[in-house]
């Protein structure tokens, strides 16, 4: 595949290096270097492929299990709900059923106790003998459709590329953030709108870890509804400066 054919924000890119390689961490941990030298970029996840997230985000929580235990991870993932986002999709993607299981079963009942943090690790342990999160992640990864090859030099200048395309934080983006704080949601990203050509009525089309919405935006008011459902979730009017809400309006 031509550099220049390559949208990288819709692709795992790793390097070709990785094709061949009989361990499983090489595929993985190129996917992961692309990935932190976004994020050294300060590159948001909106603007990297989702699906490259979910391997990124599997062997994190791996890493973070094995090597700092369930009470840190729980810890640090408090103020993270993206990443917890990206855990659960990815451990769902990889099949790793009773993984996330547990870690779904773990999060709402908030371990606190001695006791349940041996218990999490004992549950973690016994699934890893049936689900070996590094394998799985492997095996999901290596025959991805998304999965790009490149050569190391093309490594580099597609990097490079993905980089230089990101511009500043768009207005829309901005808006839809908002609405998401105000509706207690986590913004993931923008799915379809206007830049995409695919709809005229000012809409914008986007993903929250609690489900898919579209923001409507006519006359400085701007609306949040379920895709679903088409109810009817917040409302808020933009200030001067295009920028923020200075008032939020009821449903």
């Amino acid at each position: 595949m031509l550099v220049d054919s390559i949208e990288a924000s819709k692709k795992i890119i790793v390097s070709q290096t990785t094709l061949n390689a009989l361990d499983p961490n090489e595929l993985i941990d190129s996917n992961i270097h692309y990935i932190t030298k976004l994020f050294q970029k300060n590159v948001p996840e909106s603007e990297i492929c989702e699906e490259a997230l979910k391997s990124y985000y599997v062997d994190y929580y791996l890493s973070h299990i094995t090597r700092g235990g369930f009470s840190n991870f729980i810890k640090h993932i408090e103020t993270r709900p993206e990443t917890l986002y990206y855990i659960k999709e990815g451990l769902k993607s990889i099949q790793a059923k009773n993984h996330l299981e547990l870690l779904i079963h773990a999060i709402q009942i908030n371990y606190e106790t001695l006791q349940s943090f041996a218990l999490f690790k004992t549950l973690f342990s016994e699934f890893q003998e049936e689900e070996n999160l590094l394998e799985l992640n492997y095996q999901w990864l290596k025959v991805h459709p998304l999965l790009v090859f490149v050569e190391e030099d093309q490594f580099k200048t597609i990097l490079k590329r993905h980089i230089l395309s990101i511009s500043k934080e768009e207005r829309h983006i901005k808006i839809i953030q908002e609405l998401c704080n105000i509706a207690d949601q986590t913004f993931i990203r923008v799915t379809a709108g206007d830049n995409n050509n695919l709809y005229n009525d000012g809409s914008w089309y986007f993903k929250t870890d609690k489900g898919y919405y579209y923001m409507v935006e006519n006359n400085q008011l701007v609306t949040m509804y379920n895709s679903k459902t088409k109810e009817l979730i917040v409302r808020g009017k933009i200030s001067s400066s295009n920028s923020f809400f200075t008032k939020i309006l009821g449903k």
